[in-house]
């Protein structure tokens, strides 16, 4: 009785938590921004994509005798694996077109097989792209395994692992119709893999700051970049796990 009678109390409680006035404006105002962000971070994203492309077509056009003497570290392994990079890139393209269409409700309501096709694509491809992207981190750093590239590697070590660990809870959750987990699930993931574009932001704005090199800033902006990623989507889903179960969509909540 004792536990039922809590049980009863902590739902209570988390319906009221809820339906409080200022997390219902927290969520619009946290959804606003943060699909600002998740478009802006896609774009930065899909310039580096095909800033490599393009150096991938260009680097494989002309016959080079000495790729050490031609491309700098950071350049020569994409020259020098170049199955593992094009796998990387275009899957990695096929994910950041895939991902935002996932998170749209209207999509996930309307055009359900859509969204379940859409998920599957996704959810394979974005599995290869984390695998590819830690192994080319982990075993080709561009400094080498010594001093910062040994920070790059560990960082990937950890990173890689965890997005798979999340996508295969995704997709055993959605198995199990447990909607509430899979959508959490997914959204880490996601936010996981846009964490590559919030390392190339802190780049851009630390190096002319503080005229350090790129060298000595890629590991830990890769690691600082996936922590803040990581805390804002645990915000996100805080604020938005509805009461019970969490299966019903805090959207569908908040026009009640």
């Amino acid at each position: 009785m004792l536990a039922i009678l809590a049980t009863d109390m902590t739902s209570g409680e988390e319906t009221e938590k809820f339906f409080s006035p200022w997390r219902k404006k927290a969520r619009k105002v946290f959804e606003a921004f943060g699909w600002l962000a998740v478009l802006l971070l896609i774009f930065v994203l899909m310039s580096s994509l095909f800033d490599r492309v393009g150096f991938m077509i260009n680097a494989f056009s002309q016959e080079v005798a000495n790729p050490e003497a031609v491309f700098n570290a950071f350049d020569i392994r994409y020259f020098q694996h170049f199955v593992t990079v094009w796998s990387h890139l275009i899957l990695g393209f096929i994910v950041l077109v895939c991902a935002p269409f996932q998170f749209i409700p209207a999509v996930r309501k309307h055009w359900i097989s859509f969204h379940r096709w859409n998920g599957r694509v996704w959810l394979i491809c974005g599995a290869i792209t984390a695998f590819t992207g830690a192994f080319i981190g982990i075993v080709w750093p561009f400094t080498g395994h010594q001093g910062f590239g040994l920070v790059q590697s560990a960082i990937n070590a950890l990173i890689g692992p965890y997005i798979l660990f999340c996508l295969y809870k995704a997709y055993s959750n959605i198995r199990a119709r447990n909607f509430g987990a899979h959508r959490e699930f997914m959204i880490r993931s996601f936010a996981l893999m846009l964490g590559v574009g919030t390392q190339r932001v802190l780049t851009t704005i630390i190096i002319p700051l503080t005229g350090l090199g790129l060298e000595s800033l890629f590991g830990p902006a890769m690691g600082l970049g996936m922590v803040i990623n990581i805390l804002v989507s645990e915000a996100w889903i805080q604020l938005t796990r509805t009461p019970g179960n969490g299966n019903r969509h805090w959207r569908d909540l908040d026009t009640v």
